[in-house]
């Protein structure tokens, strides 16, 4: 029993170092590429490649929930033709970067997972995804190798045996999934709304929105009632500072910006908002924010993106007034205005602190970009 208990003892300490904030940053990241419908790789081998095809499973079948769009979630251990074609061709250190080099697109997650943190094959596969612009997770322990310093987040198991640092890494994959199976169902429309925003959005447009303290509402009329007023009393200069500091003040964002783009894809007007004061910038510097970074993704994909932690997001980049600060953890989200088929316009939302926005405000913010896309239709 000397044995036994030495075991369970010294798992039970590894266990109580392991850092759950690190683990709650990758359920969050994990839902958030769920809701923006990107994919997720995951790989490893030997009993890393048994925990990898069981976290697939578990994500694809356990996390199913009414309401929310299921994981696209891929296994790179599981196909043993395309492993062994590439291992007998090409070398072994290829078979997981081969099958990424040819799915893989900017905002997808890989989640690698090594014991030693030095599997050649791992350290490609990740270097491959961090050059396309995905998201990158390293499982590792001992003394973490390569991976532990190439992934973009990292949890790391403190133990020098194998045994226990792959008990770990199983029990970690059912704590994430566990938590994504039980995370709460984001507000859909025709869904109960607090009077809160509607007495915003009354100040606003000049107009009553609801009378009682929660109600029943038809988005579609309210859209229409919004469009109405904005087409018919504010011109374009007037309007987009007013919808910025409605929407910045709605979900607590502490800076943001819109901006409307023209044909071909050039700014035509904009604002930025910063720590309540609306900024006018020359259609130059609004141009260069939308030709990278979060904005240029949005525009690009076509689709809003919610960032957690701009620390961790390829996809996100500082604005020219914070690149002389600090390095900060923020929230961002961003939603395209769309008019017929095109891209006419972004909108920004930032707050200095990671994990502030939920689904409910992109959401909301998705809500006011299409009132606003029907208000450039109706005036063009």
């Amino acid at each position: 029993m000397g044995h036994l208990d030495e075991y369970m003892k010294d798992l039970k300490s590894v266990i109580d170092r392991i850092p759950l904030e690190k683990v709650e940053e990758i359920i969050q990241l994990l839902h958030q590429t769920r809701m923006n419908g990107k994919q997720v790789f995951i790989l490893g081998n030997g009993g890393s490649a048994s925990t990898a095809s069981h976290m697939v499973c578990d994500l694809a079948k356990n996390t199913r929930k009414q309401g929310l769009p299921h994981f696209r979630v891929f296994g790179l251990t599981d196909n043993m033709a395309i492993m062994t074609a590439y291992a007998n061709d090409e070398g072994y250190d290829t078979v997981f970067a081969n099958q990424l080099d040819n799915l893989i697109e900017a905002g997808d997650l890989v989640i690698a997972i090594s014991a030693s943190g030095n599997s050649p094959n791992v350290i490609k596969a990740v270097e491959l995804a961090n050059q396309r612009r995905a998201i990158t997770v390293g499982f590792t322990g001992m003394t973490g190798g390569k991976l532990i310093h190439l992934a973009q987040i990292s949890i790391h198991v403190p133990s020098m045996r194998i045994e226990q640092v792959e008990d770990v890494h199983l029990m970690l994959e059912h704590m994430i999934c566990s938590a994504i199976k039980n995370l709460e169902i984001p507000v859909q429309t025709g869904e109960i709304i607090t009077q809160e925003p509607l007495d915003k959005a009354e100040q606003l447009f000049g107009f009553p929105v609801a009378t009682e303290s929660q109600f029943q509402f038809d988005q579609s009329e309210l859209l229409e009632v919004i469009t109405r007023e904005f087409s018919e009393k504010l011109d374009l200069h007037e309007f987009l500072p007013k919808i910025l500091d409605f929407t910045v003040q709605s979900v607590g964002a502490t800076s943001g910006s819109i901006v409307v783009l023209d044909e071909n894809g050039e700014v035509i007007e904009g604002a930025i908002t910063y720590a309540g004061e609306v900024l006018r910038k020359s259609t130059n510097t609004l141009n260069r924010a939308t030709q990278e970074g979060l904005a240029n993704w949005v525009i690009e994909n076509r689709q809003p993106a919610l960032v957690e932690n701009t620390m961790r997001d390829p996809r996100w980049m500082k604005s020219e007034p914070q690149k002389v600060q600090t390095d900060v953890a923020r929230s961002a989200i961003c939603v395209p205005l769309m008019v017929q088929d095109r891209v006419a316009g972004v909108l920004t939302l930032s707050r200095t602190s990671p994990y502030h926005f939920t689904m409910e405000d992109l959401a909301m913010l998705t809500t006011i970009t299409v009132a606003i896309s029907y208000s450039f239709r109706r005036k063009a």
